[in-house]
């Protein structure tokens, strides 16, 4: 990936969140007297900071905990003639590369045991965006629920 298609990404990834933060904050102002807007302030940055702490834990967990879950299932096709097969020929490629025939074996099965784990792993992100993108649409509509700003019955404040 070349550094400009990298930043193009990164740009349209930045655009929506002047369409998340903004209605998100001034959503925590509904209903509240001016002399408060200081303490929700502190408040509302409190809890996007827990907020973020517990979810960048809970994401890490779940990936943790998912890619051992898709290792245990596919590791259990590691016994089939296949990947036995799969392992000889690999290692009988690598002993006419120039390993010993032990060398070759060992290292034919590490490398079958790391795709095994980039399979896993890869299996375990699909997991957690779905699981991700689940939690997303029901907070979606969920913000539906939310209470209705009352013109005029507010004071005039300002957010910042």
């Amino acid at each position: 990936m070349s550094f400009n298609g990298a930043s193009w990404l990164r740009i349209l990834q930045s655009i929506p969140m002047g369409f998340l933060f903004i209605p998100i904050t001034l959503a925590g102002y509904v209903g509240l007297a001016a002399n408060k807007n200081n303490a929700a302030s502190g408040i509302m940055n409190f809890m996007r900071n827990i907020g973020q702490s517990i979810g960048t834990s809970t994401v890490t967990t779940l990936i943790a905990r998912r890619t051992q879950y898709h290792q245990a299932i596919l590791s259990e096709h590691t016994s089939s003639g296949h990947f036995q097969a799969t392992a000889a020929g690999l290692g009988s490629q690598l002993s006419s590369a120039g390993l010993g025939a032990y060398a070759a074996h060992r290292q034919a099965v590490g490398r079958l045991y790391f795709m095994l784990q980039s399979q896993a792993t890869a299996l375990s992100y699909v997991d957690v965006y779905w699981i991700l993108g689940i939690g997303s649409a029901i907070m979606f509509f969920l913000s539906f629920m939310m209470q209705k700003n009352e013109v005029g019955k507010g004071e005039n404040m300002s957010v910042h």
